[in-house]
């Protein structure tokens, strides 16, 4: 899966908009030595109204494209595309014959809950799809742990609103949240990159509403974790002198994503076009 690849290859992490810069920020925290090329499918923003075939296709492009660019490591930053690609990505990869080190934001996250003894119920928050395709659900089923699972949608526009200036509202924010807590919840999974941005305002109404700790749940920091484990694991931490530019780069040069973009890195994204890596073999019978 790995033989062949320079350990001073970039990482490649893909994500619809904003949300998945949370990922990238925290692997290059932890492993600074290491390249990133990030990739923001905006032209087909928001993913979590698309279907499974239309997913798919988004996921085939991103991984013709990280082949077609021999990068050591793809991250689905994206809890919707994790879903959609948890059964189609094995059949795709196997129909074209070729493999690729792949982590997902979701596997780290249930590993960590799955680790700990003191979690009964978990609260969650995503997107339609992840909601009803219900990943986190199948994971946890042989766990003990009982989840409880909101569709959240607004949310995705409201965080990419915000780095165009626009403040939150909190009072959707708060209108969701009041749906899924109870006394009984131990932590909830922001299970959408984008609503790690909201980790202020999520604190601040456990706080007002909660007189016991309610853990919000880190996705960005536990794929980090794994992605230093299996780079580590498999020799592929970048320990050369060459380091390789990051590269942000999105399928549409949204006015929100150029501006997250700078502001969390200080870099500008380039534009790029995925529909020239659209596979030529139909997908509906893997999806």
């Amino acid at each position: 899966m790995f033989s062949d690849i320079y350990t001073y290859a970039p990482i490649a992490i893909y994500d619809s908009g904003v949300g998945g810069l949370t990922i990238a920020k925290a692997i290059k925290a932890i492993l600074p030595q290491e390249s990133i090329h990030y990739i923001g499918d905006t032209k087909n923003l928001p993913y979590g109204d698309k279907t499974s075939v239309a997913l798919c296709g988004y996921i085939a492009q991103v991984v013709n494209f990280c082949l077609s660019k021999r990068y050591k490591l793809l991250v689905i930053a994206c809890n919707t595309a994790t879903a959609a690609a948890d059964y189609f990505m094995p059949n795709y990869l196997k129909t074209i014959g070729h493999k690729m080190g792949i982590i997902n934001v979701v596997d780290p996250v249930v590993r960590y809950i799955d680790g700990m003894n003191h979690y009964n119920q978990i609260g969650l928050i995503a997107t339609k799809y992840t909601v009803s395709y219900g990943i986190y659900a199948k994971r946890f089923r042989t766990t003990g742990i009982t989840l409880t699972s909101l569709a959240t949608p607004l949310l995705v526009p409201m965080v990419e609103a915000s780095f165009n200036g626009k403040s939150l509202d909190h009072l959707l924010l708060d209108d969701y949240l009041n749906q899924i807590v109870s006394p009984n919840l131990d932590a909830l999974i922001p299970a959408c990159t984008h609503y790690i941005f909201l980790e202020q305002a999520l604190n601040f109404f456990f706080k007002k509403h909660f007189s016991k700790e309610i853990e919000l749940i880190n996705p960005a920091k536990l794929t980090a974790l794994a992605v230093q484990q299996l780079l580590s694991t498999h020799h592929l931490l970048n320990k050369t002198k060459k380091k390789l530019p990051d590269c942000f780069m999105a399928t549409a040069l949204t006015p929100s994503f150029q501006n997250a973009s700078d502001k969390l890195f200080g870099q500008k994204p380039i534009a790029i076009n995925l529909s020239d890596y659209t596979p030529s073999i139909d997908l509906a019978s893997l999806c």
